[in-house]
């Protein structure tokens, strides 16, 4: 068994060597150990700055709205529906989630349940139509809010899955929109055998099944969604056919992703120890290349930098 030195950093705080979810798929086939002081790979996320301290290949890994940027990055894992060569895949987060939730039983009567939740704590770092969503939702009845946000069942919850299961209807929101960017808050609906109310990637069908989910997108106005909750929520038969419509395209996960694939995708990288791929400065830039060279941080600062001179 190869023996591959890794090191993580940039993480979440709650993040360890224990439950990372990529030494977890490759523990079978790699013998891997834990070393900050001379790996062969940094793994990294967007929390912090420490992965600039190593010379070595790194691995970026985003469950945030993040584009990589491979002038910094060798290679890159995250939402974006890009072609990068062998320098990137798409995994979103919501593929490890699966691996982490346990699906609740089937009810007798689904229907015969409480009208709709949310369950959002975050209400400054997001677009405004999560929380204008809610209120115009609540004119046609009570949604239920167990976070912090909009708090009015004055409970905590402990279980977030079977919370959902206890409603009909589930507001799915993302933070923002952006093609590719889902997170677990549809699938997370979906285990809790509910029906999503889904805002953010507008082609969150080309990952799950459109018949199974009602896709904000789809609707000219936030009122035609409202309508649309209605609908199903007076009507039994039409409820049952869409909470019972599997939720994967094809019983597959998008782009057919699977362990193997991701093996794949470090096994091609792991061959090419110590080779870098990133670039240490901006010469040779083109036009062509700068959509993947520069983060979506990076564009937005220098649009506003433009905008300045510009005016």
């Amino acid at each position: 068994m190869e023996k591959i030195k890794l090191h993580f950093c940039d993480f979440w705080k709650c993040h360890t060597y224990e439950n990372d979810f990529f030494v977890n798929i490759l523990k079978d086939k790699y013998d891997i150990t834990q070393d900050p002081k001379d790996p062969d790979f940094v793994i990294c996320s967007c929390y912090g700055h420490e992965y600039r301290k190593y010379k070595c290949p790194r691995i970026f890994y985003t469950g945030e709205n993040l584009t990589p940027d491979f002038n910094v990055y060798d290679y890159a894992i995250g939402f974006d529906r890009l072609d990068f060569g062998d320098r990137y895949l798409r995994v979103p987060i919501y593929y490890f989630f699966g691996k982490i939730r346990t699906p609740m039983p089937a009810l007798k009567d689904p229907f015969n349940r409480d009208f709709c939740s949310f369950l959002y704590s975050n209400g400054n770092y997001c677009n405004n139509i999560r929380k204008d969503f809610f209120k115009l939702l609540s004119k046609y009845k009570k949604v239920s809010s167990g976070g912090r946000l909009f708090n009015n069942t004055k409970e905590k919850v402990k279980d977030k899955i079977e919370y959902l299961s206890r409603f009909k209807f589930t507001i799915a929101f993302e933070n923002s929109s952006s093609d590719g960017y889902i997170t677990e808050k549809l699938y997370d609906a979906f285990m809790a055998h509910t029906i999503p109310v889904y805002w953010g990637d507008e082609n969150a069908c080309k990952d799950f099944n459109p018949e199974a989910f009602i896709n904000v997108s789809d609707f000219s106005t936030l009122e035609d969604v409202v309508k649309k909750v209605a609908e199903l929520d007076c009507d039994k038969e039409k409820y049952l056919k869409m909470l019972n419509t599997p939720f994967l395209n094809d019983g597959k996960y998008s782009d057919n992703l699977c362990d193997e694939k991701i093996i794949s995708f470090f096994d091609e990288i792991f061959k090419q120890k110590g080779a870098i791929r990133r670039k240490d400065n901006l010469e040779g830039w083109n036009k062509k290349g700068e959509f993947y060279l520069y983060s979506k941080f990076q564009r937005g600062f220098i649009k506003r930098i433009k905008d300045i001179i510009l005016r």
